[in-house]
């Protein structure tokens, strides 16, 4: 089974609540995705004069995203600039407190229990699974050579070009994806890992069915120049998943873009210009080129993904972006990590309360190089993350030498404030499930025609307007770039009493829900 269902989970998650002050739409839907990895916030009374809206898009697991949910609320409020009246400061304390609780023990034991895997994965059932895919791999070999040309080309159905593309990529097989990028899928349902990455690290459908992290790393880190020879088709595209591809050192001079490394095939031809030019000796140029071979090799070990050891670790391998947005009178203070959004209606204009953190983004780019890591061609963080800040995800955040908010991956959340008016209609808080479909202004423009009162007077409930948008946004089947496929969630916040949202929602009636319920543990 790939890593979409067969058709989507349209059942939605929904809720509306309001006071004098403001109200608020709420609803998420799984779609076509295996499983459901949004977390959200309402909270109308996160104290006396605050109110509090979030959304977290989890990603590698619903782990992080949901811990989050449960714990981020009151970690704001104890921080101490919190009590100062300094929200803008407490939001970024409270980003980098919650990010570092994610990596002791004791959390850790929690994200375990909240993901539903065992305490110790058992290291020798991966063993298996790389046995058996070897053995596999040996018995297609072995019936293959006794095939002819002929009888080859009937059992894959393919013409000489597509054998010439098998040159190409040596290493795959029928069993694995043959002539698809290198790249590391996420669990199915069944337990297996299946399919290709969207642009947050989850799995897309299609890949090599049981094709294991560790083995897609492994295979695709053979010589030099199969890598380079399948530099078409072997890198992992935008929105298709991470290639696992060998990348050689960025010759002086290059022309490439600066907010990418080079790719193997400019860098290489590159060598053998400068071998033709220098006449070296053939022996030179073998020794030449297994020292390529071996600084390819260990480069490939650098752009391997969390988890390609064979150890998972929720909050290493996996993480969460956050936007969250607090209403204090008349300020509106947006805290934001990652690509989910926050944009506010002014008069039915959309004005962006946060930017999506991108890696090749120049600041981010810049902050990625100085903590020792990579772009990829396709905009990844190492070949992995296609977002450049998140909680947890501490496989990135390793530089001891730096501080947390200045490593790969950064939990330091930007913040923007706005003061609010009565030209400000609504906010929109959601994940970048909607956001890939829909612009900020078409978000905007969809909820403004849908808000108004019919003829008689009467508003419908903003989760409807919601559940709405979700549906819009759903694709048709599964059969394009992933757009349309993610998990979806989305809060509608009017700025004003909105009919037929009245109840309140308190920090401790969040408490008292059935979110809340599911994320407690004995």
């Amino acid at each position: 089974m790939g890593a979409y269902l067969s058709q989507p989970n349209t059942v939605k998650s929904s809720s509306n609540g309001g006071n004098q002050k403001m109200s608020f739409g709420f609803a998420a839907m799984q779609g076509w995705r295996v499983s459901m990895e949004d977390a959200h916030n309402c909270i109308l009374e996160l104290d006396d004069e605050t109110a509090m809206f979030s959304v977290y898009d989890g990603h590698g697991g619903e782990e992080v995203a949901l811990y989050c949910s449960k714990y981020l609320p009151d970690i704001i409020k104890e921080q101490k600039a919190y009590k100062d009246g300094k929200l803008q400061k407490a939001l970024e304390d409270a980003f980098l407190a919650i990010d570092s609780r994610v990596t002791t023990e004791e959390v850790i034991k929690e994200l375990v229990q909240i993901a539903g895997r065992p305490q110790e994965e058992a290291p020798n059932e991966k063993v298996a699974e790389e046995d058996d895919l070897d053995n596999e791999e040996a018995e297609l070999l072995h019936e293959e050579a006794t095939l002819t040309i002929e009888e080859l080309l009937v059992r894959y159905g393919q013409n000489r070009n597509a054998l010439k593309h098998k040159k190409l990529c040596p290493e795959g097989n029928k069993e694995s994806g043959e002539g698809e990028p290198h790249s590391y899928g996420e669990k199915g349902i069944n337990g297996e890992v299946e399919g290709e990455m969207d642009s947050n690290g989850k799995a897309k459908a299609g890949g090599g069915a049981g094709f294991s992290k560790l083995r897609a790393c492994r295979t695709a880190g053979g010589d030099s120049s199969s890598a380079t020879g399948a530099a078409g088709s072997c890198e992992g595209e935008k929105d298709t998943g991470p290639s696992c591809s060998s990348s050689a050192a960025p010759a002086p001079g290059d022309t490439s873009s600066k907010f990418f490394e080079d790719s193997d095939e400019s860098g290489e031809e590159e060598d053998e210009g400068s071998e033709e030019e220098d006449g070296s000796e053939e022996g030179e140029s073998s020794d030449d080129e297994e020292e390529d071979t071996e600084e390819g090799e260990d480069e490939e070990e650098e752009m391997c993904y969390p988890g390609m050891d064979g150890k998972e670790e929720p909050g290493s391998d996996s993480g969460t972006t956050a936007v969250v947005a607090l209403i204090r009178g008349k300020q509106l203070i947006v805290a934001n990590a990652g690509d989910s959004r926050c944009v506010v209606s002014e008069k039915g204009k959309a004005i962006d309360m946060s930017y999506d953190h991108k890696p090749e983004d120049e600041l981010e780019l810049a902050r990625i190089k100085n903590a020792g890591g990579k772009v990829t061609m396709d905009g990844r963080v190492n070949g992995g993350l296609n977002l450049s800040r998140a909680i947890g995800d501490h496989f990135y955040k390793r530089n001891k030498a730096l501080g947390p908010e200045e490593q790969m991956i950064s939990s330091m959340p930007d913040v923007k404030v706005l003061t609010l008016n009565p030209e400000h209609d609504f906010m929109v808080i959601a994940c970048d499930g909607i956001w890939n479909v829909m612009s900020s202004q078409d978000v905007v423009d969809f909820v403004s025609q849908k808000i108004k009162p019919d003829a008689s007077g009467v508003a419908r409930p903003l989760s409807s307007i919601v559940e709405e948008l979700l549906d819009h946004c759903l694709a048709p089947d599964t059969s394009g770039d992933g757009t349309g496929c993610d998990n979806m969630t989305c809060i509608i916040i009017t700025f004003g009493a909105h009919p037929g949202n009245t109840r309140t929602f308190s920090l401790e009636t969040f408490k008292d829900s059935g979110l809340w319920n599911r994320m407690s543990f004995s």
